[in-house]
């Protein structure tokens, strides 16, 4: 009996959560934050990854693992993630006035994937922004990319001059074939294998070996959960393009990201 009663209560729990993200979501509640992305040769500011946030007059602070896969059982991830690439891109184009370069990372969840419509919306998302495609990175995990017409739907991306990105890489269950047969400018190391670096062997050869097959695929490479300069400067002289963590600042709202931008790297971490 207890059981049943637990279950109806976590049911009745997930609907208030449910129609309180609806409610957000019409609101306008659900916000981007953006964590730097820097380059580890020139140590400035090249780009920025948008992070939905949530903060509920009834739940509070609510965590990202938590009300993403409640936007999908909902059926509301298509709204939430047109949401935060609205947020993403008036912010890049702020960014770009001092930056012209600057580039925004959106992650696209694997529900949006089968989606035929989604590069045109994309587009449009673009255009509103006056934005050029080469501004934006689509993001999706390692272990969705072998979803049902995934390929089709990166490879308009790419058609169009988006960013393609494959987050957490080495995570997921994919080959290396299937990887290989899909249309990505971008890699992620993901940040357990970044904060192994000179503490594991182990992380540290993945990394070696992941750098390695990204330059054979001429691709970009960002390593993720950076927090310390030995761990930069070792990525750095492994031939990582870019970092991305703690050490660069956690996700900030626009005018944060903006001061960021205009600081020396160094500082940047104190800002956030």
């Amino acid at each position: 009996m207890s059981n049943a009663l637990s279950r109806t209560a976590q049911e009745q729990l997930k609907h208030r959560a449910g129609a309180a993200l609806a409610n957000a979501l019409k609101s306008g509640d659900i916000v981007a934050a953006f964590q730097p992305k820097v380059s580890l040769d020139t140590n400035e500011m090249v780009g920025m990854e948008a992070l939905a946030r949530w903060t509920s007059p009834e739940f509070g602070r609510v965590a990202p693992d938590v009300f993403i896969p409640l936007a999908e059982e909902q059926g509301l991830i298509g709204e939430l993630t047109h949401a935060v690439l609205r947020d993403a891109l008036s912010a890049c184009a702020i960014l770009r006035r001092e930056a012209p370069g600057m580039t925004v990372a959106v992650n696209i969840s694997p529900l949006l994937l089968t989606d035929k419509d989604l590069p045109d919306q994309i587009d449009s998302a673009l255009r509103e922004a006056g934005l050029p495609p080469q501004a934006l990175v689509a993001e999706v995990t390692e272990s969705h990319v072998i979803a049902p017409g995934a390929r089709a739907t990166l490879t308009a991306l790419r058609r169009r001059g988006i960013g393609c990105s494959i987050d957490d890489f080495g995570t997921g269950h994919a080959s290396l074939l299937s990887l290989m047969q899909m249309p990505f400018s971008e890699l992620k190391i993901d940040r357990a294998f970044v904060a192994g670096c000179g503490r594991d062997r182990g992380a540290e050869m993945i990394v070696r070996a992941t750098l390695g097959l990204a330059r054979e695929m001429k691709l970009h490479v960002v390593a993720e959960g950076i927090e310390t300069e030995s761990t930069e400067s070792m990525l750095r002289d492994l031939g990582c393009n870019t970092g991305q963590g703690y050490r660069y600042g956690r996700a900030m709202n626009t005018a944060g990201i903006l001061a960021s931008l205009k600081q020396p790297v160094a500082e940047m971490r104190y800002h956030a």
